[in-house]
This record gives C-alpha cells, sequence and structure tokens, in this order.
C-alpha cells in the first residue's frame, strides 16, 4: 500500500501553491493554474490544489 506524501520537499512549489490558492480566490482558477503551470507544479497537482479543497495537504493555505 502507498502512502501519501504529506509534506511538499520542494519549499519553492509549496509557496507557489499557497499563492496560487490564494490567487484563485481574488483572479479566478484559470489564474492560478496558469501562475502554477508557470511555476513547474505538475498538472496533476494543479487539478487537485484548485478543484479538490477536500484533498489538500494540512499546511496549504485553505479559501
Amino acid at each position: 500500500m502507498m502512502m501519501e506524501r504529506r509534506t511538499r520537499p520542494d519549499r519553492a512549489k509549496a509557496v507557489a501553491v499557497n499563492a496560487a490558492i490564494a490567487m484563485a480566490e481574488e483572479k479566478g482558477r484559470e489564474a492560478a493554474a496558469v501562475f502554477l503551470e508557470d511555476a513547474g507544479v505538475p498538472l496533476p497537482v494543479i487539478a487537485r490544489v484548485l478543484s479538490e479543497p477536500e484533498k489538500r495537504r494540512a499546511e496549504d493555505q485553505r479559501i
């Protein structure tokens, strides 16, 4: 059985994810998705963070 990782080893991507969560509230999910893609965040992570808030990691901001 594979265990889900609850922390991000890449601090830059963790900061980008938190910024995008805040951005999604102000500028919309599309703008946040573009920002995350430009930051090098993998597409499955972008989809999870922006579309499935209940699956975000505990340290991610909640909107």
